[in-house]
């Protein structure tokens, strides 16, 4: 069998083993006019009356470079219509040149949009892009030095998301520049391809070379290391994802919270996956997370402090409360402050904080259950008096607990009862003058109790009510 013939098999054989294409589906193939695309391209053309396939050639102009991207532009629209294939292209908005992240990074975010407008536009069901083996070796080396653990030396997989395909992900670049020279194919040379500056043009042209001296096969070697790795990851990955769905809380979308009695029990590879599952379940995706950061949030859910929190650099939050590791898209927002003087008895609705507060005067002797809930209190009316105030909590704030002698600061009775510290600002508090005479539904003041010499008895509740979207008022 010719080099030719080999190459178009191992391609046949990659696309059959990872099921990335079924007959009849459409293919955007990915072609930025170098050797790989073009030759991903050719590969691709040659296999599609065996696979049943449509191709539709994509290609993003990232504008960085004006003369040489218009050149490629009209090389790769001259490629599909050598073939006959519909051709589709866009040109990058120029504030991709500035803004958060690498320019590198900010590229690829650019071109993959890019990719998903042409699938959703041509009702296409795979995107094609043109990685190979060298690449794979590349970015396993890159993430070694970089700390990476199993999951990052997995590398790059042949098929994301279920729709971006990787047919070269198996084949060498040697084979594909044979293989283009032997089809007598025309391609570009992007010159940035030989800047050390980038860390994989470093490895590529440095590195790798003088591995190849120790191991001729070190390309192969890699990207077998990262296959047997990805298989252990995808095992680990379906043992955090059941483990996540019965033990985890979504108490918003967006939010998840682990219990850490339970996680804190598990193997510590299987404690990496559980949080690589409740980030991506997040919607932050796991890209800019390395090991280190993996080892701060085990270091939140292992360590001492009862309340903890870090900023990840995908715009994630992972933040401990107490017995609770929760995972969310960013910092909740300021809780808005709230006051309201109420005057006398009655049933008032109050927003914010979003409640509906009862107070009834009774005389002592009318009344039977003094019964205390999360709802309910009872006060000796003649020492509460009015008018009365509710409002959240505010530094400074001190109470006698109901049972105890001693005064106690709302802070610190807060973290001595594990309420979470967003939270603390939401808890209604009923005021009598400048003091806090019930933390509504968790502790009352023990001075302001009903006792045998109480002659009239203030009862009051208060119930949660849901605030009302402003669009459904």
């Amino acid at each position: 069998m010719d080099l030719m013939e080999d190459t178009l098999k191992k391609v046949e054989d990659t696309i059959s083993r990872y099921q990335m294409i079924k007959r009849g589906d459409g293919v955007i193939v990915a072609v930025s006019g170098g050797a790989d695309s073009v030759c991903l391209l050719d590969v691709l053309y040659r296999l599609k009356d065996l696979l049943g396939v449509e191709l539709v050639v994509a290609h993003f102009d990232h504008g960085l470079r004006p003369d040489e991207d218009e050149q490629e532009t009209e090389f790769v629209r001259s490629l599909a219509g050598s073939l006959g294939c519909r051709f589709f292209t866009e040109r990058a908005d120029p504030s991709m040149a500035s803004g958060a992240g690498s320019l590198e990074e900010r590229a690829r975010e650019a071109r993959y949009r890019f990719l998903m407008g042409a699938r959703n536009r041509f009702s296409a069901q795979r995107i094609a892009v043109g990685h190979n083996l060298n690449d794979q070796a590349e970015t396993v080396l890159m993430r070694l030095l970089r700390g990476s653990g199993p999951s990052g030396l997995s590398g790059i997989p042949p098929v994301r998301d279920s729709h971006i395909i990787r047919p070269l992900i198996q084949v060498t670049r040697s084979e594909i520049e044979s293989y283009l020279s032997l089809r007598g194919l025309a391609h570009i040379t992007d010159p940035t391809n030989s800047e050390t500056r980038y860390l994989r043009n470093e490895i590529r042209m440095n590195l790798l070379p003088r591995l190849e001296k120790y191991q001729s096969r070190i390309v192969q070697v890699l990207g077998r290391t990262a296959e047997i790795m990805r298989e252990e990851a995808s095992w680990l990955e379906t043992e955090a994802a059941g483990w996540v769905k019965r033990c985890a809380v979504t108490a918003s979308p967006g939010e998840t919270t682990l219990p850490l009695d339970r996680f804190n029990l598990l193997p510590g590879p299987l404690k990496n996956h559980v949080i690589r599952h409740a980030l991506r379940r997040g919607g932050r995706g796991l890209r800019r997370i390395t090991m280190r950061h993996m080892d701060g949030i085990r270091g939140i859910a292992e360590g001492k402090r009862p309340q903890a929190e870090m900023t990840l650099p995908n715009g994630g939050l992972v933040k401990r409360v107490y017995g609770e590791l929760m995972f969310s898209r960013s910092s909740l927002p300021p809780t808005e402050g709230f006051c309201h003087i109420l005057e006398r008895p009655g049933t008032f609705y109050l927003d914010p904080p979003g409640c509906a507060i009862q107070l009834h005067e009774y005389d002592r002797k009318r009344v039977e259950d003094l019964t205390a809930s999360a709802r309910t209190a009872c006060f000796d009316a003649d020492l509460t008096g009015w008018p009365l105030m509710l409002r959240n909590f505010r530094h400074g704030d001190r109470f006698v607990p109901l049972g105890m002698t001693g005064h106690k600061k709302l802070k610190k009775f807060f973290i001595d009862m594990k309420v979470p510290s967003h939270m603390r600002a939401t808890i209604p508090i009923l005021i009598r003058g400048d003091r806090p005479i019930w933390v509504c539904g968790i502790r009352m003041d023990d001075r302001f109790k009903v006792t045998s010499e109480t002659r009239r008895v203030l009862k009051v509740t208060f119930e949660v009510r849901e605030r009302i979207p402003l669009d459904q008022e």
